[in-house]
């Protein structure tokens, strides 16, 4: 594969993850929109719920997805946590280890 090949390839997979990003991410909040009802946890109480369960991390990123089929507010925390609150409830419905791609070895030498 030539170096032009290569650059092209590189441009597309930027821009798959990129769009991918985007549409799962405007995903659900139309359909928290087209819900037309406000979730009754805001987002401040998940947070807060997630850092009391999680003493001595900070969250670094806060959305709202569906998870299982409801509506959830997922936390994200420093240490790569993702935590999800049920809106509804406030309960925490899931909670998934994210990856950390440095720590991922590609090649070994």
């Amino acid at each position: 594969m030539g170096i032009k090949q290569s650059i092209l390839a590189l441009i597309g997979v930027f821009v798959l993850i990129l769009g991918g990003n985007w549409w799962f991410r405007t995903k659900a909040a139309n359909a928290f929109m087209n819900n037309n009802t406000p979730p009754k946890v805001s987002m401040i109480e998940a947070v807060e719920k997630v850092l009391d369960a999680n003493p001595g991390t900070v969250a670094v990123d806060v959305n709202l997805e569906h998870e299982n089929q409801q509506l959830a507010w997922e936390v994200v925390l420093n240490n790569n946590l993702e935590v999800y609150i049920d809106v509804n409830t406030k309960e925490i419905i899931k909670t998934e280890q994210g990856w950390n791609i440095a720590k991922v070895h590609l090649i070994d030498n």
